[in-house]
């Protein structure tokens, strides 16, 4: 059996998500507990800053006699702004902390400070249960609901209610179609093709944007934008493939998570939208790896048929010569109103 890409458009699947802290530190919720997506989960702090002060430069003294005004001692624990070193003269001259710390080192008319490190918060990100954690590292937080993979986004994660702002899956979004009805919500779109988009959405205090595609060149501006931004299709002029954009237009008024995070094939990380649903009769974890076999529904990748939906019908053995030339494994799709065509399995993305 033949293997393709696969990218999950699921309607109700069990969903689990790891979520790691950047460093040891503090995980604040217990196994079986609930969560909403802006919960704290852990907390931590980050690498340490470290200052080389100028102690004899800051009093205006010899390094020889700067030592004598040294009020800290080594592993001292300071706040931000209390003296270092100091007072001297009629101006007073001092030296302060620039933060909370400690002293490392100090003499010869200098000293070593460590700041703490800016702190750092985690959040669940999803609503739903911590069915597992790992002391001061991750907590692993499970939902039900339906998932979509996309294929780029902004490294943004946010949370709001799904607005469809186009009719129809190639659609172009445009300013003038933006209005008071999308303010706060997750916005799902055919295409972007204007960066005055991204300032307009960002005016609506939109929460994040699906689209299916856009031109590459509106890339700094899509990572600019304060909000995810998150790309079912890719870059070009590609519509929003049918399965996804009817997932998403009977979601509509429903709570979603958008997770723009850049695709990582090593980490097996894409982006991703997650929309919890009400778990109605049973729901699995989405299969991984699934072969290639007759019946299953799929998205031809590359023109002339890219991002039409449809379902495998047979599976041809051996290499089977294009009207280019080429010998390649192949399948027969059934892409519904285009009919029955022949497709490089390279060229398919099962949809699963």
């Amino acid at each position: 059996m033949e293997t393709a890409q696969q990218t999950h458009v699921s309607l109700l699947v069990v969903i689990r998500r790891v979520r790691t802290l950047p460093a040891r530190g503090t995980i604040t919720v217990r196994v079986n507990q609930k969560v909403s997506p802006t919960d704290i989960v852990g907390r931590t702090t980050l690498a340490p800053v470290h200052y080389l002060f100028d102690i004899a430069h800051g009093l205006g003294l010899p390094p020889a006699k700067a030592d004598r005004f040294l009020r800290r001692e080594p592993d001292e624990k300071v706040s931000g702004g209390d003296i270092l070193a100091g007072p001297v003269g009629w101006m007073r001259r001092v030296v302060r902390a620039p933060e909370e710390g400690r002293v490392v080192l100090q003499g010869d008319g200098r000293l070593l400070y460590e700041g703490l490190g800016e702190s750092f918060e985690l959040r669940a990100g999803i609503p739903g249960t911590v069915v597992s954690m790992e002391p001061d590292l991750s907590v692993t937080v499970e939902t039900v609901g339906a998932l979509v993979e996309g294929v780029w986004g902004n490294d943004r994660q946010e949370y709001g209610t799904m607005r469809m702002a186009t009719q129809g899956s190639g659609a172009v979004l445009t300013v003038a179609e933006m209005n008071m009805d999308l303010r706060g919500s997750i916005v799902v779109a055919g295409r972007l093709e204007d960066p005055n988009v991204f300032r307009g959405l960002s005016s609506l205090q939109v929460r994040g944007v699906i689209a299916g595609s856009m031109p590459a060149s509106l890339v700094p501006a899509a990572q600019a934008v304060g909000l995810p931004v998150i790309l079912t299709e890719g870059f070009g002029q590609t519509p929003m493939n049918s399965a996804v954009f009817e997932l998403f237009a009977t979601n509509v008024g429903r709570e979603a998570s958008v997770n723009a995070q850049h695709p990582d094939s090593w980490k097996g990380l894409r982006p991703e939208v997650i929309i919890p649903l009400p778990a109605v009769g049973s729901a699995d974890v989405p299969s991984e790896a699934v072969q290639l076999v007759a019946g299953r529904r799929v998205r031809v990748l590359r023109d002339p048929y890219a991002g039409a939906v449809g379902t495998i019908v047979s599976l041809p053995e051996g290499l089977m010569q294009l009207p280019n030339g080429m010998r390649m494994n192949c399948a027969d799709v059934e892409l519904g109103e285009t009919g029955l065509v022949r497709v490089p399995i390279a060229n398919l993305d099962i949809l699963e």
